[in-house]
């Protein structure tokens, strides 16, 4: 180095480019945005001013508003929107191109007004809008606040193609609830993408009954699944659907008399993804799987899974060991498979199989015997054991499941081994473990 200073505007435009796609475009515009012709220029370009995401107090709010937005709105295709500041925004220009939306700080009954014929927004939303994703994050939503949102949304948005709608986090969950409102709510002849929480699987039969007669990608979370809520004998083959995603979380003992015979009317599947906790009296192995679910589905490429078999201990098999589940695996096509078995003090014993490397957002019933693996990807998490969960286990939770948001312990065994660092004042201090996302 020669102890020069390079400024920003001596690096040359390809470099300054690279700079500029490396920083937040909201960032960039209110901050570079009329500088000068050249910088002005690169601000101004349309792979700069397509997707934008709002998160700002309310002196940068207004400067975009009414300066910034004017001179880039034909660019925009995509906003990330608070719901307080949506209407102003969407009101301070025309937006030809824009198309999706991003709706955080969901709160129902601010939404609800948006989404009438008096709306001064309604237009757009009816005539633009293809792909909304409603994020719920962590406030407390009534299943019938949630109900009437979603209902809205499909009933006003007719060109939308995607939704994502949905609060799941294991201790604070918001779901739709249509099994008991008239058969004509949640049309959509357009939508072929749907993400949502459900309150229960005949919610779930409802959204395929045909009233989303384009569904090709489902992804859909149940909190309970049980044998029976209502009469459903529709056996209708779901041709048009190519992508199904199902996550429960509490134990079922309905897979074989409900889950099963749904996911056999998917054919065409080309990917399925669940993860369920399943109490029957045998465990689910590779030989299951084929013989009872994927000779029905010939153009399966992508099986991602977790299911956790419960058995009550007097039909455990204490023979049956993780290299005997494995080993039934040696001829699948789909990813790699890894098991763990748990013969709990309870009375049950837990038999989990699920795909690696871990791809899913969600894990059930994790015990002590999972300790050296790595979940990445999981930011919901329900951790169950009959022994202590112990400081060692929470060091390597926060490396093994760095992106954690959500957690529930369902364990009171007290710990025995307690990591004392230092005793000050007479008070014992205990090294800390950083869960970074956890709130």
């Amino acid at each position: 180095m020669d102890g020069k200073t390079v400024h920003l505007l001596d690096l040359p435009d390809e470099i300054l480019l690279i700079v500029l796609k490396k920083l937040d475009s909201v960032d960039v515009l209110y901050s570079l945005l009329n500088v000068n012709k050249r910088l002005d220029q690169m601000v101004r370009s349309v792979n700069n001013t397509k997707f934008l995401n709002f998160s700002m107090n309310n002196v940068q709010l207004n400067r975009f508003c009414c300066e910034i937005l004017p001179q880039i709105h034909q660019n925009i295709v995509s906003l990330t929107l608070e719901i307080f500041s949506m209407e102003r925004i969407l009101l301070a220009c025309e937006y030809p191109n824009l198309t999706i939306i991003v709706l955080t700080n969901f709160l129902p009954d601010i939404l609800l007004q948006y989404l009438t014929d008096e709306s001064p927004i309604f237009r757009l939303l009816q005539q633009q809008i293809k792909h909304l994703t409603v994020k719920c994050d962590k406030q407390l939503v009534i299943n019938h606040s949630f109900t009437d949102v979603c209902v809205r949304i499909l009933a006003i948005c007719r060109n939308l193609s995607y939704l994502n709608v949905h609060q799941w986090l294991i201790t604070n969950h918001a779901c739709l609830s249509i099994r008991d409102r008239p058969p004509n709510v949640c049309l959509s002849s357009n939508l072929h993408t749907l993400s949502i929480s459900v309150d229960t699987f005949d919610d779930c039969l409802c959204l395929l009954d045909g009233r989303l007669e384009q569904l090709r990608s489902f992804t859909v979370r149940i909190y309970f699944i049980i044998r029976s809520r209502m009469n459903n004998n529709n056996q209708t083959t779901l041709c048009n659907l190519k992508e199904f995603s199902l996550i429960s979380y509490l134990h079922t003992t309905a897979y074989d008399c409900r889950i099963l015979p749904l996911l056999r009317r998917m054919p065409n599947l080309k990917t399925l993804t669940f993860g369920l906790n399943i109490v029957r009296l045998t465990v689910i192995d590779s030989l299951y799987l084929n013989e009872e679910l994927l000779i029905h589905m010939k153009y399966l490429n992508k099986f991602i899974f977790h299911i956790c078999t419960v058995l009550p201990d007097f039909e455990a098999n204490y023979f049956l060991t993780t290299n005997d589940i494995k080993n039934t695996f040696l001829n699948w096509k789909y990813s790699s498979v890894s098991c763990c078995i748990d013969h709990f003090s309870d009375g049950y014993s837990y038999y989990h199989i699920y795909s690696t490397p871990f791809q899913m957002t969600d894990f059930m019933c994790l015990s002590n015997s999972f300790c050296g693996q790595d979940f990445f990807y999981v930011t919901n998490l329900w951790l169950f054991d009959t022994r202590p969960f112990e400081h060692d286990f929470f060091e390597w939770l926060s490396q093994a499941c760095p992106l954690l948001q959500d957690l529930l312990i369902a364990n009171s065994i007290s710990q025995k081994d307690k990591r004392q660092v230092a005793i000050i004042n007479d008070k014992q201090i205990f090294s800390k473990i950083s869960y970074l996302h956890l709130s």
